[in-house]
């Protein structure tokens, strides 16, 4: 078994509002979710910090997930959490995919074809978590419509964040379609600062998002407490980080949009609120 301090030490390296967000659950569903998170991250670490990550090392990876019994610590932690949770493998897997999908993929065209690069790296993310969070199962339809609209919020909300990021290593995830739309020359992102049509491009993928959180908020009902709690928490945290972006006049090159731990704390109420009314 994997000591709770390892992956603790992987998540507040990586993502301290995911950190902030699941310290409101009881200490095993912690220790699967963080299991869960630590899986993702070390299988988008194999592809973004790693200069010769390749087709093979990623097959390698995912046939060692598959294995009955995996070699790696971190997938043998994860892999008794899907059997004792019972999360459809097929999910972990999607992941797997998506992730490896950067190694060819540096563009994308409309916003379907993102979206369903979306659903793959965060959507299932939301769908594992679910089932470890517990929900009413007479209503996993709609609690699978919800996590899916969630992870979609949440990656957007990551590739705008991420913009200068990902640029360095040659990706523009937000849709050709939309560069083209508002006049925006994709191919040039050093223009990119000093152009309104640029401002107005991330207003719209703000928006987008935004409607998307408010779509996800309407699954908060289906997860048991206090799952739902903490799943709330992260959705405003992170749609903070949009907000944040808008504070810094959409500035996403020059700085990446930080969210303080006092930020975090003032969120809590609307956390609840979010469970109250929808």
């Amino acid at each position: 078994m994997l000591l709770e301090s390892e992956l603790k030490e992987i998540i507040w390296q990586n993502s301290k509002s995911f950190y902030f967000s699941t310290w409101f659950l009881p200490n095993k569903t912690r220790y699967a979710i963080w299991c869960l998170y630590a899986f993702c991250r070390l299988t988008d670490d194999l592809i973004d910090n790693n200069p010769q990550a390749n087709k093979e090392s990623i097959r390698a990876w995912q046939k060692d997930f598959n294995s009955e019994k995996p070699l790696n610590r971190f997938l043998q932690a994860f892999k008794q959490i899907i059997t004792e949770y019972k999360i459809p493998i097929k999910y972990a897997n999607e992941l797997i995919e998506g992730c490896a999908s950067d190694l060819d993929q540096k563009q994308y065209q409309t916003f379907a074809e993102l979206e369903n690069y979306c659903y793959k790296v965060a959507s299932t993310v939301g769908l594992m978590s679910a089932y470890i969070l517990g929900f009413d199962e007479n209503k996993k339809q709609e609690m699978e419509f919800y996590a899916i609209k969630a992870g979609i919020a949440l990656q957007i909300t990551n590739i705008l964040r991420d913009i200068a990021e990902d640029l360095g290593r040659g990706r523009i995830y937000i849709p050709q379609e939309d560069f083209v739309k508002f006049g925006c020359n994709y191919l040039k992102p050093s223009d990119w600062p000093e152009q309104e049509s640029f401002k107005n491009l991330l207003k719209f993928q703000i928006a987008r998002a935004k409607a998307f959180y408010k779509e996800s908020y309407k699954g908060l009902r289906f997860l048991k407490w206090p799952g739902c709690l903490s799943t709330s928490l992260a959705l405003v945290v992170y749609a903070e980080i949009l907000s944040k972006i808008e504070e810094n006049n959409f500035a996403v090159l020059e700085k990446r949009a930080y969210i303080s731990l006092g930020r975090k704390l003032s969120l809590i109420p609307k956390a609840f609120c979010n469970i109250i009314f929808h």
